[in-house]
């Protein structure tokens, strides 16, 4: 009996050894991006999660590049966009605003746009 539930957890620690792993390849999609209120346009979005829990969040649009390195809350977002302190809310899923803290840089994101053009 003892060898079998030995068996047991060694089969169940071979299948879960891939998950720890997992944060090497990133999830891509596309979407809309817009910086500081300059327009919203098509993007790539990708988003690397770490053993930790902090998301690693890339955005390419129009030729620029947005990175954001940080955590989740419920809908608020703490971190770090393009290496300056920053936070962020998820009105709904699939829309994140993010400000640096000094309020000079803002950054959304969305999956689909309104029917205005707007995330």
């Amino acid at each position: 009996m003892w060898r079998r539930a030995i068996g047991l957890i060694g089969g169940v620690m071979l299948l879960a050894e891939p998950a720890v792993g997992q944060d090497d390849q990133p999830t891509t999609w596309k979407g809309f991006c817009q910086i500081d209120q300059q327009g919203v346009k098509p993007c790539s979005i990708s988003d690397r999660v770490s053993s930790d829990g902090q998301h690693h969040l890339q955005f390419s649009f129009g030729g620029k590049s947005v990175g954001f390195l940080g955590r989740s809350s419920g809908p608020w977002w703490s971190g770090e966009l393009d290496g300056r302190p920053a936070m962020g809310y998820e009105p709904w899923r699939g829309h994140t605003i993010f400000s640096t803290r000094d309020l000079k840089t803002t950054f959304e994101w969305c999956d689909k746009q309104s029917s205005d053009g707007s995330c």
